[in-house]
């Protein structure tokens, strides 16, 4: 009877034993939600260029990109997961995305390869590079456009009693191009606070954003590293309340202190205009309306119009100024065509003056889905990517 017994509590330890092992598994096995999300835009640009680089007419597929999101919930509370992007930059195939995240309802953690926090609000070009110049800060080390929009980050923010404001803070390491010394160690710091409502809200609330960045950059010259200190300031609101026929205005102003001893000569090389520029002391300002159709509630139809001026302040004569007007027709769902007309002229201490002009007509097509939806989310995740259509 004793060895009957043995067997039998041994037999029940060991199917105990073999069941939490099995729920340990188990649960290394939990299967993550999975998001997939892309974007391809392709356009036929007809080009006329005063400036630097020279393009040619082209068919343009810059800025398309494939997103992929992983995520799971804590034992606690929260969540955490990681993001992978790639996109089409100048024929190549580029990481702009790579980045680890942890979030909760007060706070949010990202580290790795990210959008720079150079710039505030998204204006309703087709592409976020098409007035690069003065709706973001430039890069005082590298003259890829890449580098002006991407970078290794850690970014931290704090969202006060889980609500739409946030208070955050960052610090990475921008790109620095052949030829041109970067500092050591990381070289971009800053922070800002931030006001912006959920994207269900967006139609219903009259401030949608608003919001002030303090962007510095560690810059590398010939008498030793110099911090460069850039303010940007910026709101988006509706100009009225009707989803079906809404109006809608956005600005933005970027100050950016630069260091001494940039020359139009300096801003205008053929080899280093692009760095030299994001150097050099400057104050940008973009504003744009636009107007969206929405029969049914069902989006349709977006007329805009994004105007900006950006003047060099110790150089005399050196300030430029674009318009770009754009429409898009949304033909079925995530399927658009797109139209843009760009025009920026110089003043003569700029390239020489004259102007550039560019003519985009062509079709986007974006897709979003979910597997394994078991997490809430506070945005889609193509908003991670530059939105043209709202």
């Amino acid at each position: 009877m004793n060895i009957v017994t043995t067997i039998t509590l041994a037999g029940l330890l060991a199917a105990l034993f073999f069941q939490q092992a099995q729920a340990l598994e188990v649960d290394r096995e939990v299967m993550p939600r999975i998001t997939v999300a892309g974007r391809v835009i392709s356009t036929l640009d007809n080009v006329d260029l005063d400036s630097k680089p020279a393009r040619a007419d082209e068919i343009d597929i810059d800025d398309s990109s494939l997103l992929l999101r992983f995520d799971k919930r804590l034992y606690t509370s929260g969540v955490a997961g990681a993001v992978l992007g790639f996109e089409d930059n100048e024929h190549t195939v580029e990481f702009h995305r790579v980045y680890a995240f942890l979030w909760d309802e007060g706070y949010e953690i990202s580290i790795g390869r990210m959008d720079l926090r150079n710039s505030l609000i998204t204006f309703p070009t087709i592409r976020d590079e098409d007035l690069l110049a003065v709706t973001h800060v430039g890069n005082a080390s590298s003259n890829a456009e890449f580098d002006q929009l991407h970078a290794p980050m850690f970014t931290a923010k704090w969202f006060p009693g889980g609500g739409i404001q946030s208070a955050s803070v960052w610090a990475g390491t921008r790109g620095n191009s052949a030829g041109l010394a970067a500092p050591d160690g990381f070289d971009s710091v800053g922070l800002g606070f931030v006001h912006e409502q959920a994207e269900h809200r967006r139609l219903v609330m009259r401030l949608t954003k608003a919001g002030v960045l303090l962007d510095r950059q560690k810059v590398a010259t010939t008498a030793g590293d110099e911090w460069m200190n850039a303010l940007i300031a910026g709101v988006e609101f509706n100009l009225n309340m009707n989803p079906a026929s809404n109006w809608s205005a956005a600005f933005q102003a970027i100050h950016n202190a630069g260091i001494d001893g940039m020359t139009a000569t300096d801003i205008n090389s053929t080899v280093n205009a692009m760095a030299n520029q994001a150097r050099a002391r400057s104050t940008a300002l973009v504003a744009s309306v636009r107007h969206t159709l929405r029969p049914n509630l069902l989006t349709r139809w977006q007329a805009s119009m994004t105007v900006a001026r950006k003047e060099y302040s110790d150089i005399t004569d050196a300030a430029q100024w674009s318009i770009a007007p754009a429409v898009v027709c949304r033909i079925g769902q995530g399927t658009d065509l797109i139209a843009q007309y760009i025009h920026t002229g110089y003043d003569g201490a700029l390239y020489g003056g004259g102007e550039d002009n560019v003519i985009q007509l062509g079709i986007a097509f974006s897709l979003e889905t979910t597997f394994n939806n078991n997490i809430g989310e506070r945005n889609s995740i193509l908003n991670l990517e530059h939105g043209y259509l709202r």
